[in-house]
C-alpha cells in the first residue's frame, strides 16, 4: 500500500498518571509493537515513528525492532503533529497515536482506501465515543471528513478505564482467533 505511516508517541500519557503509553502492555505486549504490527499487516511500506524526551521506555523497544524514529519536542499533540507534517511532505499520510493498538489491519485498510477515495485533503476516523486521533493526510492542510466506525476497536487508551476496556477487548479477540 503506497501510504507512509506516522506513528505519534511523543505524549506524556497524564491521564494515565504519567505513563510511557508505547511501553504500556495490552494482552501482554506494548502498544507500540501492536500499532507496528497493525500498520505493517495492513500492508503500509514505511513506518516513521515520533517518540519525545518522556518516552524512554518506549524508545528502548523501538531500538530493538524499528530504525526510522524521530524525537519530537513532546510540547503538545498538535505542536508536535504541526511539525511532523512539515518535516514528513509525502502524502498520503496516516497518523496513527501509540494509544490506538486495537485498531486492526482491516480496519486500518479500510479507512485508507475510503480516505483517498473521498479525495477530501482531511480524513479523520471516529470511533463510538469521538476521535480517535487517526487521520489520513491527503494534502497537509485543507477541507476535511470523518469517517464514522461503529467498531468497539476503533478506541483511542486514554485513562486506566480505556485500559481495561482494550485488555477486555484484546482478549475476546484472542479466542476469536
Amino acid at each position: 500500500m503506497q501510504v507512509t505511516a506516522l506513528v505519534m508517541s511523543g505524549g506524556r500519557g497524564s491521564r494515565l498518571g504519567n505513563v510511557d503509553k508505547g511501553s504500556l502492555n495490552i494482552c501482554g505486549k506494548p502498544m507500540i509493537k501492536w500499532v507496528l504490527s497493525n500498520l505493517t499487516n495492513a500492508g503500509v511500506e514505511k513506518i516513521i515513528v515520533s517518540v519525545s524526551r518522556y518516552n524512554h521506555n518506549t524508545l528502548k523497544i523501538l531500538k530493538e525492532t524499528h530504525n526510522d524514529v524521530y524525537i519530537s519536542s513532546g510540547i503538545n499533540y498538535v505542536t508536535d503533529l504541526s511539525f511532523a507534517l512539515k518535516l514528513i511532505r509525502v502524502r498520503p499520510l496516516l497518523v496513527m497515536p501509540v494509544d490506538t493498538p486495537l485498531i486492526i489491519p482491516d480496519l486500518i485498510v479500510d479507512f485508507i482506501e475510503r480516505g483517498i477515495k473521498s479525495g477530501k485533503p482531511v480524513v479523520n476516523m471516529i470511533g463510538k465515543y469521538g476521535y480517535v486521533g487517526v487521520t489520513l493526510f491527503n494534502e497537509s492542510m485543507g477541507e476535511w471528513i470523518d469517517v464514522n466506525y461503529d467498531s468497539p476497536l476503533v478506541m483511542d487508551v486514554d485513562t486506566p478505564f480505556d485500559v481495561n476496556v482494550a485488555s477486555q477487548l484484546c482478549l475476546k479477540l484472542r479466542n476469536f482467533t
